[in-house]
């Protein structure tokens, strides 16, 4: 069994344009004469390796500590897509399983969307700061969460083969927040 740690260090990957880096800050260090290390952590909830909730681009969708537990935890396939847009027809002719870790500049269409869903996907993920694109944010994201597909963004896959692996990606659990940082791995279902 090989683990891969697909998630991103959330204090050195650039933040999305417009958002402010995380922050860690000192509030008590052993060094200064205290008893313990204590830090305290600002971020937005889309810094690093993230989960996206419906709550993000849904009014009055679920927040991300309501979502099922299990669309983060299973079978899982990683795919290295060209950098076109990703029709049906493409995926029709690819590995399947309700969890994919697309790798690549590839642009999902409203027909791949469609497509994924209808065949069980629960969850698409991304090694991009977002699954939509810089031009166009909103589209990709309000039918895969308005289908209620987890997305999963800002993902390190640069050292993992494309191939069928379990996933397991929990966001923290927030009450009312629109998404969550996660621990993102994939375990090789290879001996």
């Amino acid at each position: 069994m090989k683990i891969y740690d697909i998630s991103r260090d959330l204090l050195k990957t650039p933040p999305y344009p417009g958002d402010d880096p995380p922050h860690l800050k000192a509030i008590h260090r052993i060094k200064d004469g205290e008893s313990y290390n204590l830090s305290r952590l600002e971020t937005s909830m889309h810094a690093g390796t993230h989960i996206d909730a419906p709550l993000h681009f849904i009014a009055g969708g679920k927040d991300v500590a309501s979502l099922s537990l299990e669309q983060f935890v299973g079978d899982c396939v990683v795919l290295t897509v060209p950098k076109t847009p990703l029709d049906a027809m493409y995926f029709m002719k690819r590995p399947f399983a309700p969890r994919i870790l697309l790798h690549g500049q590839g642009e999902l269409t409203e027909s791949a969307i469609g497509y994924l869903y209808n065949q069980g996907c629960v969850l698409i993920g991304t090694d991009n700061q977002s699954i939509g694109s810089y031009s166009d944010e909103l589209s990709a994201h309000v039918a895969l969460l308005g289908y209620g597909v987890a997305v999963l963004e800002n993902l390190e896959l640069k050292n993992v083969p494309d191939g069928k692996y379990t996933l397991c990606a929990a966001p923290l659990k927030i009450s009312g927040a629109e998404g969550a940082p996660c621990r993102a791995l994939l375990i090789s279902q290879e001996e």
